[in-house]
């Protein structure tokens, strides 16, 4: 997940970012694209836990609850 984080935030300072045009700008803008990452990185992580809650639910339909009492040995 954290590769695809970092090509998200890449992307988004390119897509987003200022125009870089002396030595300051390249640290703001590397600043921005890890703090883009990072949100990217826990916004993936998020989705993949909820979908791992998700696929741990079980889909089989429910049994029928017999309402009588059983007898054991008979």
């Amino acid at each position: 997940m954290l590769k695809f984080a970092i090509c998200i935030g890449i992307c988004y300072e390119w897509l987003y970012g200022p125009q870089i045009h002396t030595l300051q700008s390249v640290g703001s803008a590397s600043v921005r694209a890890l703090l883009t990452a990072l949100l990217a990185w826990m916004a993936l992580e998020a989705l993949q836990a909820v979908w791992k809650a998700i696929m741990t639910l079980d889909n089989r339909p429910q049994r029928r609850v017999d309402p009588r009492p059983t007898i054991i040995g008979k």
